[in-house]
This record gives C-alpha cells, sequence and structure tokens, in this order.
C-alpha cells in the first residue's frame, strides 16, 4: 500500500474557517512521479471519497450485504500521484458553511485550496496537474480550469496541463437528458427490460415534442449547423422522466446509474445505493474504529456520502445558475489545455452519451465546431473492444461500451486504459491494442 496524507486545507489564507478535505496517495510504480492527478465527484453535494472507496482509489469494495475492502489492481495511484478532494464547502468532512453563489466562486474557492495545499506539500509543486471528475463535477471542473487558466499566479506551483470528465453535467438539461431519450430507449429497451409496447407507449410524447428522430436528424458529423430545441418541445413535458418511472416500475433493481437491472447493488456500503431503495445503515467511515482520527478529521462529524444541504445556498435563488460549460468556459479550456478529455458510458441513463455528442457537435473551439468525424478510434483491452474514441483539435471524446454513470465503477480496465491516454502513458496506437 502506497503512503498517503489526508487532512483539512483552507481555501483562503483570510478564511481558516473554510477547509477542503484531501486524501493524497503516492504512486504506487515506477511511473508518473511527475503528474498530480485530482478527483472530484458531483452531486452538487456528493463526496469524492466515494471515488477513492468505489471507483479509482488503491481499494475497492466487494458488492452486497456483507461488503469487505480488497486491493484494487486498476487503482489510478498506479499511474501517478492521485488525490481525492471534498468540494465545495459543504460536502462531506469540509469545513465551514457554504458561500459560493456559482461555479465562478467555485473556482476561485479551489484555486485558494490549490495554493494553501502547494504551499503545504512545496515538494509537489509544479508537477503536471490533471483535473478529473464525473457527474455534476462536468460543471466544477472546466470553471476551476479557466479561472486557473486566467489567474494562477506562475509562482504558486499549479502547472495544470488538462481536464477529463465523466458522464459529464457540462451542458443543458435539453441535450443532456430530453433530445436523446426516446433514441436511447429505442436502442436499449431490451437492456432496461422492457418491451417494445413500452416504447410505443412514448412514441406519441417523443412525436409531439419534435424528438422522434431528433438524434438521427441533427447528430451530424460535420455537423450542418446550430443545434437548437424543436419549435414544439415543452420542457413540462419530460420524455426522460416518463421513461426512467416506467423502467423503474418494471423493475425494483432498474438504476438510472446503469440500465441493465441488477440487484447486486442493492446495499452500499458508503450508504448510498444506486437502485431506489433505503440507503444502508451500514456507513463504513462512519462505522470503521480509528479511521477518522487517522485521515485527521473530527471523529463527531457523522459523514454523509452526498449532502441534502444546498452547496450553493449564497446564490440568489439558491441554486448553480452558472452557464453550462459548453456555451461558456470549455471552449477556451480546450484551447489552453494540452488534452481534453470527455468520457461517457453507453448505459448511463442519468445523463445520456449521445446528449454529450450534441453538445460537442453544436459547440466551436479552435475555429471549427464540432468533430468533423464520428468517434473512430477502437479501445480495446486485452483483444476485446471496449468502446471508441475521436480526437480533433485536443478535444477527445470517448464512447464506453456498456459502462453506467461511474466509469471506474463499472468498467475499471477501460477506466484505467483511459487514464494511462490522459497521462500520456498511452498513445493513439496503444489503446487500440
Amino acid at each position: 500500500m502506497p503512503n498517503s496524507w489526508a487532512g483539512e486545507v483552507s481555501v483562503s489564507k483570510d478564511e481558516d474557517d473554510h477547509r477542503y478535505f484531501f486524501w493524497l496517495w503516492e504512486p504506487q510504480n515506477d511511473v508518473g512521479h511527475e503528474d498530480l492527478v485530482i478527483w472530484l465527484n458531483g452531486g452538487p453535494g456528493c463526496s469524492s471519497l466515494e471515488g477513492l472507496f468505489e471507483e479509482n482509489g488503491p481499494f475497492t469494495f466487494t458488492h452486497g450485504e456483507d461488503a469487505e475492502l480488497k486491493l484494487n489492481p486498476y487503482s489510478w495511484t498506479n499511474l501517478s500521484y492521485v488525490m481525492w478532494v471534498e468540494s465545495p464547502i459543504g460536502v462531506g468532512f469540509t469545513e465551514g458553511q457554504p458561500s459560493i453563489r456559482g461555479e465562478k466562486d467555485l473556482g476561485r474557492e479551489f484555486h485558494g485550496f490549490l495554493d494553501e495545499f502547494f504551499s503545504t506539500f512545496p515538494e509537489l509543486k509544479n508537477k503536471r496537474l490533471w483535473l478529473t471528475g464525473e457527474s455534476y463535477a462536468g460543471m466544477y471542473i472546466p470553471y476551476i480550469a479557466h479561472e486557473l487558466y486566467q489567474n494562477a499566479d506562475k509562482h504558486s506551483g499549479i502547472n495544470l496541463q488538462g481536464i477529463a470528465i465523466n458522464d459529464p453535467s457540462f451542458t443543458d438539461t435539453f441535450f443532456g437528458e430530453e433530445a436523446p431519450a426516446f433514441e436511447f430507449l429505442e436502442k436499449n429497451y431490451r437492456v432496461m427490460g422492457l418491451q417494445r409496447e413500452d416504447v410505443e407507449s412514448v412514441r406519441n410524447l417523443a412525436r409531439q415534442q419534435g424528438l422522434e428522430t431528433y438524434i438521427a436528424d441533427h447528430l451530424q458529423y460535420p455537423p450542418r449547423g446550430p443545434i437548437n430545441p424543436p419549435d414544439q418541445y415543452n420542457p413540462e413535458k419530460s420524455i426522460w422522466t416518463q421513461i426512467a418511472d416506467m423502467a423503474q416500475g418494471k423493475s425494483d433493481c432498474f438504476s438510472i446509474y446503469n440500465i441493465k437491472p441488477n440487484c447486486e447493488y442493492e446495499s452500499d456500503p458508503l450508504g448510498m445505493p444506486l437502485q431506489s431503495q433505503q440507503p444502508s445503515d451500514k456507513n463504513f467511515i462512519n462505522d470503521t474504529p480509528g479511521l477518522k482520527e487517522a485521515i485527521h478529521v473530527d471523529p463527531s462529524v457523522r459523514w454523509v456520502e452526498c449532502t441534502s444541504d444546498n452547496v450553493f445556498q449564497a446564490a440568489r435563488y439558491q441554486q448553480d445558475t452558472s452557464t453550462p460549460p459548453d456555451q461558456s468556459v470549455l471552449p477556451m479550456v480546450i484551447e489552453k489545455s494540452k488534452k481534453t478529455v470527455i468520457q461517457h458510458g453507453t448505459y448511463d441513463f442519468v445523463l445520456i452519451a449521445n446528449g454529450s455528442a450534441l453538445a460537442i457537435q453544436n459547440m466551436t473551439w479552435s475555429g471549427t465546431t464540432g468533430f468533423q468525424s464520428p468517434p473512430n478510434i477502437p479501445i480495446r483491452f486485452e483483444g476485446r473492444m471496449h468502446g471508441m474514441m475521436g480526437e480533433e483539435r485536443g478535444l477527445t471524446f470517448v464512447l464506453v461500451n456498456g459502462a453506467g454513470h461511474m466509469i471506474p465503477e463499472f468498467k475499471p480496465k477501460t477506466a484505467y486504459k483511459l487514464q494511462q491516454y490522459l497521462l500520456g502513458q498511452l498513445d493513439r496506437d496503444g489503446i487500440s491494442k
């Protein structure tokens, strides 16, 4: 087991009562000693310790009622320094009252944390920094990267190289959920445990909303022009919600996080199952004697995986109203970065892969809109096909076959190989072998 360091660091020299929790691990192998990867979970309000214990950390849980920790052969600590950070304030073991109003505030808050972190760990200054995460971190990370590229002091030790966001919330609800929902149902209804008549029961609403053939008509390479909602689209009549309710009504084991019904995940050792059942009474972080003392946090704090408190409560409407990154900061981040990777599991229904593809085809960066060709680079592992990848003008888009919302949890081998690609340890040829 590699060495690790854990504790709390202030988000500002002037705000010692606002502190992030971090858990930093050193590389286990000879590679990656010049790279520092930061992982963020989403929510908003979910702890990155979920990623550490259930996705890409040095150990993961077995599934089932009697879950146990086991070593993870696909730990990202094999490839670099990795730091799991709880952010923003209000999540997990963080200290202080939430004070951010949106993503720009979060970017500044995270920037302050990094300045204080590198002051505490000067030996890590100027390591190649990579920001990675999933879900709502697709909002966090582009804004954090934008803040760092715009305002980081060259003497602070922040040496950002690029970002990778998995199944990200980086676009609006229309692209991410509604536009691709019916096409997703037509393609995957058998996997979801549904019948053909279930598809037909949704078709009329899709036709009324102008979305029955929306993906076929608009997901084009190269894009034909701006992609907009149909005139008849009504956001109050959600196709996505109708499909999710129907699938969950057919099977208690259906999960929007992974559409293949599976009761194996009924109980979660961190207390928040992927299915619709009630959270488990067990919570590894709260129940393990001495763990909180070992990671230098207050043992009286009751840790929860995802807080019910509003981490944007200082906002005018007490919610994050920031412009989605695909319509704001992401193009500049791509242009400034050595590498930007967007990954999406094809079995995720929380956010749908073709929704991410639509958003990319509607986004302009480096003087051109969208990809000019569809993803056509195969991703192979031990001779088997695991997905497809496209790469143009500094942006890589990856479709991971059969992966749900948490790619490192559901497809750890593929996630590991994609992380090697991000860090430059594998090239395009290597990822296809």
